[in-house]
């Protein structure tokens, strides 16, 4: 724009304050201006003569007066001034604001010349064609960013008005998968004016006719015309691995309850309790987060997923790892569990609060022997299973230590997926297991290493 500036102006010719009016008119002519400064070399001009000026002036001269360019200058004010390093909006701005012409060019608060109007406007013609082809490309630009964007967009006015749509969306439409209707339906609903009165999102998926899921967001926005971005993000497989999912704690479900001996034992183990909760190190308490109705039975499935997982991956061949009986003591383990009765927002001492975990094993054990006639193999791991292995008693069969570690590392894993909402990803390398659990409490994360036969055990 500077550069531009400069060219707009032209250079004005210079007569001394005591020229007379014949050397003022025969100056203006040769440099074919309409204007004159008055003033001395490299100083500040006293002033400016114009065209008109002159020739008034030639009218007059028979009444024997006489006149110099001093007397005839008129002064050049400060806001008719431009400084040749600003630029176009400078002039625009003098223009606007009816200072008029003519307008000087002045370099180092000098006066050396003056603007055309001519060029003035043929400049901003200019910079408006540009101006409006830089609007032209970048509107055929966000037609390309949105025609090749994996997203349904949707540009619309506040009263549901569609002003601009890309393929995507325009196909969704055209599908009746979400027919304009509903578009229209989306904008107007009260969500809506409230986003434009709030200034806040409105999110919700929708289900189309052909079966998929759309997820539709909004955004307030303000360009021109439009004052709302509809967005369709096709959700449709994120949904089915959902049902997937659903499905497969289903499953698993059904399959426990097929396992079960007794149908008494999975309304027992639906009826006790288990706790979400923050620990305070300071105290040694915790307060109680969430309250999981069924929490026990849910242990007991993510049990048997982890158990589903590792014998994918070979454990069952290793020798003593027997199938039946670890599943046997997942499934019965916590049946003589008892919780006391807490809500959210209780700070309590667990150690004061909750019964030390091996009386329950123990009574579990015995009830599990007494009504399903369990093997000793199974009894010995519900018994034993909050006993750490320097605690076993002498008479543990040493057969069982394998099965003994495992069973306690899912049980431990289990605890934390249930009640933490943990990730476990568990990996076997012959009788070597390799963990990692991503919490949603940091201070849980961990990554360790066991070996079932020998008990090496290592942080990761």
């Amino acid at each position: 724009m500077k550069e531009k500036l400069m060219g707009l102006h032209k250079a004005l010719p210079l007569v001394s304050p005591d020229a007379e009016l014949r050397e003022i008119a025969e100056v203006m002519l040769n440099s074919q201006s309409n204007l004159i400064l008055v003033g001395k070399e490299g100083e500040q001009p006293q002033g400016y003569i114009d065209c008109k000026s002159v020739i008034r002036e030639l009218l007059n001269e028979g009444d024997g007066a006489k006149v110099t360019a001093g007397d005839m200058a008129v002064l050049i004010k400060e806001e008719n001034k431009v400084e040749l390093n600003g630029n176009m909006k400078n002039i625009t701005n003098q223009i606007c604001k009816g200072m008029g012409l003519p307008l000087f060019a002045s370099k180092n608060d000098i006066v050396t010349g003056a603007f055309s109007l001519e060029g003035i406007i043929n400049e901003l013609s200019k910079l408006h064609d540009a101006e409006k082809q830089k609007r032209i490309d970048t509107e055929g630009l966000i037609d390309y960013v949105l025609d090749v964007m994996p997203l349904g967009v949707v540009l619309a006015a506040k009263d549901g008005e569609i002003k601009k749509s890309n393929k995507l969306a325009e196909k969704i439409m055209k599908e009746n998968l979400i027919s304009s209707e509903d578009i229209r339906a989306i904008i107007s609903s009260k969500d809506i004016r409230a986003i434009i009165k709030n200034n806040y999102n409105y999110d919700k998926v929708l289900a189309s006719r052909s079966g998929s899921y759309y997820r539709v967001s909004t955004a307030r926005i303000d360009l021109q015309d439009i004052d709302i971005m509809v967005i369709f993000t096709d959700v449709t497989a994120e949904y089915n691995l959902m049902k997937r999912l659903e499905n497969a704690r289903k499953e698993a479900e059904t399959a426990l309850a097929i396992m079960l001996p007794d149908h008494r034992i999975e309304m027992r183990l639906k009826s006790i309790v288990e706790y979400m909760d923050e620990y305070d190190e300071k105290t040694g308490k915790i307060k109680i987060t969430g309250v999981i109705r069924d929490g026990v039975y849910k242990h007991v499935i993510n049990m048997l997923k982890l158990i589903a997982d590792a014998f994918k991956q070979g454990l069952t061949r290793l020798p003593g790892m027997d199938k039946n009986t670890i599943v046997s003591a997942a499934v019965l383990h916590d049946i003589g569990k008892v919780q006391p009765t807490l809500e959210v927002g209780d700070v309590v001492n667990p150690r004061e609060v909750f019964e030390q975990g091996y009386l329950h094993a123990f009574r579990g054990a015995s009830i599990a022997k007494g009504m399903y006639n369990i093997d000793d193999n199974v009894y010995y791991l519900i018994k034993y299973h909050h006993h750490e292995e320097k605690e076993l008693p002498k008479d543990f069969p040493d057969y069982l230590l394998p099965m003994y570690r495992f069973f306690r590392l899912i049980d431990g894993l289990s605890a934390g997926i249930t009640r933490r909402g943990s990730n476990v990803k568990i990996r076997i390398n012959g009788s070597r297991v390799y963990v990692e659990e991503k919490s949603n409490f940091p201070l849980y994360n961990q990554k360790i290493e066991i070996d079932l036969y020998s008990g090496y055990f290592k942080k990761l």
